[in-house]
């Protein structure tokens, strides 16, 4: 607030007025996206920044040190965060409940490297005849006009023929662009079907087509082409300048970057997209979808249109996700439901309908696993060298008591403060009596800790419990942040400029009403 106030009116000196209207536009957009700028430096840098750290190699001979670990993992983590945010996109922004959004993430891999790998050149006139027939169903049971209907078939037949060589093979370009199409064939046809119903109708249905699919790529009636449940392999179809293994002349850093770029490229197609008139009637439609409708917005076609989307960044995540795969296997679990459940709790954890909320959740759930799966631990081991385990717990076992049953101690200690309610010395009061109430039943909790602490010396792996960890973040978040992490801080940020400008109106009117006496 203080920074905008002074840059704004250093720039009112300005005496020429295109100059001036130049100088706000360009400090309102360096003050409005300065930390997406400092995050995407900070990414980009942060393969010489772990080098630097930990005295690895940006670029080493061999696929090994810190700094090549923590590429790839930062690559994954990466794609992940691309899926939340398309799920974000759905569940966030738009009010769709889907449970089958993993179809989209594992349809990238499964299909780009099947084409690859079991290419038939007569796909070509097959694509055709069924382009044709689609536009003769168009033309026979739809209102699209002659005009509209040509356009699309025209489409349909360079798609089929630019995508699908009718000799020779396929290279990955062609078979990532025909997953591609097929996500957004595969959205286009359930939304149309499936979003005429809403609420646990619709995601039953989702949940039901992601799994049919993830059966079908674990049995074994298509093992030639799926590889069942050892997965696909395709190292020897990836393109050389597509393999991350190699380190030393710089394939992996370059990939690295190119990742980073696309993450860059999906955060902001996803914010101009709900920047858009097409974003702000989702808005409208998650709020209320009746309404929308009376206004007269054909909701089905937003929402679908949102879908195809969300579906499309889902599937080049899928893609990008399994480049960086270490054994270069697509396994049939990109397609099962943790891939849905673990967007949907990022969203949840991070803030939903938030832009960074879902990045950030993912990021920092995803590097703290990978940087603590090996760590192992006892109730007296020292978090910072301040508290030891049994503490912390201790500790979080108080305040979560405190918050459960707030509302009657909350009773209780109007009931005990002796003063005017809503004034200072009121709210002095109830503040040390909640932080008393917290400390003594700490207090206890520690003590009784203390002496039942048996199992001290018990070794406990991070690993084993991280989804236990994972559990109890989710339930902390939702009882004491439940707009999540981003939500509560922008609520937060917003409450304290308002009432910093109501502040300084109340001033400005104390001031107009001395000058005029």
């Amino acid at each position: 607030m203080m920074v905008e106030r002074f840059v704004f009116a250093r720039i009112q000196r300005i005496p020429d007025s295109t100059l001036r209207g130049l100088a706000e536009r360009l400090a309102r957009l360096v003050l409005e996206n300065w930390f997406f700028a400092l995050a995407f430096v900070l990414l980009w840098r942060f393969p010489y920044i772990v080098a630097d750290l930990t005295g690895s190699q940006v670029t080493p001979s061999r696929p090994t040190g810190d700094s090549a670990f923590w590429q790839s993992e930062m690559a994954r983590a990466l794609a992940l965060a691309c899926l939340a945010m398309s799920y974000n996109l759905l569940f966030g922004f738009s009010g769709i409940v889907s449970f089958g959004h993993a179809l989209y993430f594992g349809a990238g891999g499964y299909v780009t490297f099947i084409l690859m790998g079991h290419y038939d050149t007569g796909l070509q006139h097959k694509a055709l005849v069924v382009v044709l027939l689609v536009a003769l169903g168009l033309a026979l049971f739809s209102r699209l006009r002659a005009r509209a209907l040509v356009v699309v078939t025209l489409i349909g037949v360079l798609l089929a023929l630019l995508l699908l060589p009718s000799g020779g093979s396929i290279s990955f370009w062609q078979a990532a662009a025909v997953a591609l199409l097929l996500s957004i064939v595969v959205s286009l046809a359930s939304g149309v079907v499936t979003l005429r119903v809403r609420g646990i109708y619709f995601a039953m249905f989702t949940l039901a087509l992601a799994e049919v699919f993830w059966v079908l790529a674990k049995s074994g009636t298509f093992r030639n082409y799926s590889g069942a449940e050892d997965g696909l392999a395709f190292r020897n179809l990836l393109p050389a300048a597509l393999n991350v293994t190699p380190t030393a002349d710089g394939s992996r850093l370059t990939m690295y970057r190119w990742t980073v770029i696309f993450f860059a490229v999906i955060f902001l197609a996803i914010r101009r997209y709900m920047s858009s008139p097409v974003g702000r009637v989702m808005l409208a439609i998650r709020e209320n979808e009746e309404r929308a409708q009376t206004i007269g917005y054909h909701t089905l076609f937003y929402k679908v249109l949102t879908m195809i989307f969300a579906g499309a960044i889902a599937t080049l995540s899928g893609l990008l996700f399994v480049i960086w795969a270490t054994d270069k296997i697509v396994h049939p679990d990109t397609l099962s439901l943790a891939y849905t459940v673990d967007p949907l709790l990022n969203t949840l954890i991070g803030g939903v309908g938030t832009l960074t909320g879902p990045v950030i959740a993912t990021l920092g759930l995803h590097l703290g696993e990978t940087y603590l799966r090996n760590e192992t631990f006892t109730l007296s081991t020292q978090i910072f060298g301040l508290l030891a385990v049994w503490q912390v717990i201790a500790l979080a076992a108080a305040a979560a008591l405190v918050w459960v049953f707030r509302r009657s101690l909350t009773a209780l200690g109007q009931r005990l403060v002796k003063a005017e309610p809503r004034t200072p010395r009121y709210g002095r009061l109830m503040l040390a009596y909640r932080a008393g109430t917290f400390i003594v039943l700490a207090a206890v909790l520690l003590l009784i800790g203390g002496r039942l602490r048996g199992e001290a010396d018990a070794v406990y792996n991070v690993a084993d419990l991280w989804d236990l960890f994972l559990g109890a973040l989710f339930v902390v978040v939702v009882m004491v942040l439940p707009l999540g992490i981003v939500g509560t801080w922008n609520r937060l940020w917003a409450t304290r400029r308002l009432r910093q400008l109501e502040r300084q109106m109340h001033k400005e009117r104390e001031s107009a009403g001395t000058s005029e006496t």
